[in-house]
């Protein structure tokens, strides 16, 4: 696993959505969706 996704995973779990984690991390959304798709 990757340290960023598991970033990005604990981002989305603490702010309850993708939106949420794209703020906090200042990243674009289909970079959050493209790596939560990756770990299912």
């Amino acid at each position: 696993m990757n340290w960023d996704d598991l970033r990005i995973f604990l981002s989305v779990a603490r702010t309850g959505s993708f939106s949420g984690a794209v703020k906090q991390l200042k990243v674009q959304q289909s970079t959050v969706s493209r790596r939560m798709r990756s770990m299912e």
